[in-house]
């Protein structure tokens, strides 16, 4: 496309796009909207102080093990350390978003993405157990050819695995528990496949009592519901933070204490909003973390 073709177009998207003489107004009133929804979680006094404090806490880790902890290793780092950091960051990124996206107004498209946090971080923490490894995890058979229909394979069948000696069957948690993180799981797959929330959520409008508006609006249920699996997970992906230490090279105690003080925080957060609304999940995620995730702050890489 010519740089005046490429003007041109542009100068017919903003024909089609004026309202009320602005260029593009209907997508301010979704920034303003947006920006309303933002004002609203600002009673939300814990959350943000909680949720801000973790993501301190993460940063000032990567900051620790990158330029001071690092080149201070002489030997040769695994492979498999390499790949857990990655994961680590990867899962700390998409809690961002996600917390981005839900403080925005989306709260149900939030949870969507941290249904796939969780699974990943049941994953690491299994491979950092020698539940499984790393390589099944991502379909990867060391020493042979690259098979697109293997590793789907492999991936899925180390997939099922580990949820069944994690959550499922093989776990050894309670059969309520079991239960518990089943029916938690199936809430949030029916908004990712059927958006089945989203649906419930426009019954008024379906019977024709209210309108159904594109514009993102606060919602305390719905943001309620997101704040409950944002801690959740902030809480799994904590414990495997102290992880990225390697043998006898500890961080201080100074953030070993820290580490300590959030792990708490988390864990009472994670029970007490889910005894505020009446479920039983949050007593479930308390098991399924101090027996899944068994790690504390004087961890170090295990592989």
């Amino acid at each position: 496309m010519t740089s005046q073709s490429l003007e041109d177009f542009i100068k017919q998207l903003d024909a089609i796009s004026e309202s009320d003489g602005m260029l593009y107004g209907r997508a301010r009133l979704l920034s303003d909207a947006e920006q309303r929804h933002q004002r609203a979680i600002l009673q939300y006094s814990v959350y943000l102080a909680l949720s801000d404090a973790f993501k301190c806490f993460f940063l000032e880790t990567v900051e620790l093990i990158n330029p001071a902890y690092r080149p201070n290793v002489m030997e040769p780092l695994s492979e498999l350390y390499e790949i857990f950091v990655t994961r680590l960051i990867h899962s700390f990124k998409s809690l961002c978003g996600a917390d981005r996206i839900a403080v925005c107004g989306y709260p149900y498209q939030a949870c969507t993405l941290l249904l796939d946090v969780f699974n990943d971080l049941v994953l690491s923490s299994a491979a950092l157990q020698k539940i499984t490894d790393f390589y099944s995890i991502d379909g990867v058979i060391l020493g042979k050819p690259f098979d697109i229909a293997q590793v789907r394979e492999l991936r899925k069948r180390t997939e099922f695995d580990v949820c069944q000696k994690m959550t499922g069957k093989e776990s050894g948690l309670t059969q309520q528990t079991q239960d518990e993180l089943s029916n938690w799981d199936a809430l949030f797959h029916s908004e990712v496949r059927g958006v089945h929330l989203s649906l419930a959520a426009a019954l008024g409008f379906m019977k024709g009592a209210e309108l159904q508006p594109a514009l993102p609006r606060f919602d305390a249920e719905q943001f309620a519901m997101f704040v409950n699996r944002y801690f959740e997970v902030c809480w799994m992906t904590l414990r495997l933070i102290p992880a990225l230490q390697l043998p006898g090279m500890p961080l201080s105690q100074e953030w070993m204490d820290k580490w300590t003080m959030l792990d708490n925080a988390l864990g009472m957060t994670v029970q007490t909003l889910t005894v505020q609304h009446g479920n039983k999940i949050g007593a479930a995620i308390v098991e399924l973390v101090k027996a899944k995730f068994p790690f504390n702050a004087q961890t170090d890489f295990p592989l």
